[in-house]
């Protein structure tokens, strides 16, 4: 495995040889991106919640829900639910506004995100693109993300535009193993990769597109029951190429 280069509307791209979905950075005019490994994250010196995103926080009852970088060789951010049903965190790239992505012609864009859940059935997450909202698993309009609800393991694709929604059946989850999710926008189709396998994909042209709305990098995750559940987010990255 190396890492190699190429050009992408006048971006220098630099990606993976053994899986070239997966994009590491990007050099260029009108490159816009956030490649986090969460060594160190800006931070509330106090709590230390994150302060570049756009945080809501969810305790109905007992507990704390906290998302803050815990010791994990290679660093990681740590997310724990409080303790009731639903509790959990929301966070969207942006103390106040965000929505930096627009696929709304031919350009190229990457996500992608390792993670962990320590259950899998009893836990919901969200990770991807979507417009700003503060309860994305509740319901959202418009976006291109990966989704798992409480009842079962299964990971989901989903893109949706004006609320028409498409999804696809990407994996299995299981608890407390790290999974690596992907997507890659090449100006005409969006294909989700899961550990470096891709699933079909989705034409700019189908009527599930989010192609008339700017998007902010979004992560969600819940408790489905009674009790306390965390996620661990290994790194997540998001590369946007307008030039």
């Amino acid at each position: 495995m190396s890492t190699l280069t190429k050009t992408v509307n006048n971006a220098l791209v630099y990606y993976d040889s053994v899986y070239p979905n997966r994009w590491y950075d990007a050099y260029g005019p009108k490159v816009g991106k956030y490649l986090q490994e969460f060594l160190t994250i800006d931070s509330d010196s106090s709590t230390g919640d994150p302060t570049e995103w756009n945080c809501t926080v969810v305790e109905s009852g007992a507990g704390n829900s906290t998302a803050v970088v815990t010791d994990v060789a290679g660093g990681a951010l740590l997310i724990t639910t409080a303790a009731d049903e639903n509790d959990g965190w929301s966070m969207q790239l942006g103390a106040v506004a965000g929505e930096s992505v627009f696929l709304d012609g031919d350009y190229q864009t990457y996500f992608g995100a390792k993670f962990q859940l320590s259950d899998v059935v009893d836990s919901d997450i969200l990770l991807g693109l979507t417009v700003t909202d503060t309860a994305v698993l509740g319901g959202v309009t418009d976006g291109v993300y990966f989704r798992s609800v409480d009842g079962a393991a299964t990971l989901f694709f989903v893109t949706e535009n004006t609320n028409t929604e498409g999804s696809t059946t990407v994996a299995t989850l299981v608890a407390a193993t790290d999974v690596i999710v992907e997507f890659l926008f090449d100006g005409t189709t969006i294909t989700p990769y899961v550990n470096g396998v891709a699933f079909a994909g989705t034409a700019r042209s189908h009527a599930s597109f989010p192609h008339d709305m700017e998007l902010r990098l979004t992560v969600e995750f819940l408790n489905g029951a009674a009790g306390v559940e965390t996620c661990t987010l290994s790194w997540l990255k998001l590369i946007h190429l307008r030039g």
